[in-house]
């Protein structure tokens, strides 16, 4: 097993024990954000990029789970689709949505500093129905995938977080491309994200945080359809955006 992996699962089994036998109570927290930014994402034969705009909260404290911190992120954005293969195609939405639960495994100083581990759930969602500007049919594409979390939050205001990926499922709707076809299921089993995000103090208690974000996925299976072998190519996607952060009254 990657030792990385192994690591990180180490990391999360002692918090599960250490979970057991702390019990003091904390104040419930929570936090909302609203974000705007751009996503670019990029295949060996074709790109999608544009606008998004995001809602997250975090939760913390919480009287069941008192040490963990819950995350949530939707992102919405409206994308450009280009190929030199298959043309162009302009609004194309995108969803992505992205659950956290992350545990102090090694605490530096007071709050949030220091590492924190857990797991990730993401889901993914491009809809690319209709014809492109060389009349090739689109298709939708989903995917849902599982990832292995490690944040650093530091003093200085800033937070570094890397994950890499234990298992992902890409779907491409096939079938609403042709009556012939049949949709077809990748599995994923290579990635990595880094994210980086600093802070700075606003007025009335709020924080602007501005973010990099860069996640790659390698190649996946082969999956036999139509008489041929599809695969979900290795990519890249960068993320650069801001979250305007609040906690309510």
């Amino acid at each position: 097993m990657n030792p990385l992996i192994l690591s990180l699962i180490l990391c999360a089994s002692v918090a599960f024990a250490d979970e057991a036998t702390h019990t003091t109570p904390a104040e419930s927290q929570r936090q909302w954000g609203i974000s705007g930014g751009v996503n670019r994402y990029t295949e060996s034969l074709m790109q999608l990029s544009g606008p998004e705009v995001g809602l997250h909260a975090r939760w913390s404290g919480l009287e069941q789970l008192p040490r963990w911190q819950l995350e949530g992120d939707v992102l919405l954005g409206l994308q450009r689709y280009t190929s030199q293969d298959s043309g162009s195609m302009r609004h194309v939405g995108n969803i992505e949505t992205r659950w956290r639960g992350l545990y102090p495994v090694y605490a530096t100083g007071q709050g949030d500093e220091g590492w924190s581990a857990g797991l990730a759930l993401h889901t993914l969602w491009n809809d690319l129905r209709g014809k492109t500007t060389t009349n090739n049919v689109g298709y939708e594409r989903e995917a849902v995938q599982l990832w292995l979390p490690l944040r650093w939050t530091g003093a200085n205001a800033w937070t570094w977080e890397g994950a890499v990926l234990l298992r992902g499922r890409h779907t491409s709707r096939l079938s609403e491309v042709r009556s012939t076809y049949t949709d077809v299921h990748n599995t994923q089993k290579s990635g990595v994200y880094l994210q980086a995000t600093t802070r700075f103090d606003l007025k009335g208690g709020t924080t602007l945080n501005p973010f990099v974000r860069l996640t790659r996925l390698g190649d996946s299976d082969h999956v036999p359809m139509g008489g041929s072998y599809w695969v979900e190519p290795k990519s890249q996607r960068w993320q650069i955006g801001a979250v305007w952060q609040f906690s309510p009254n």
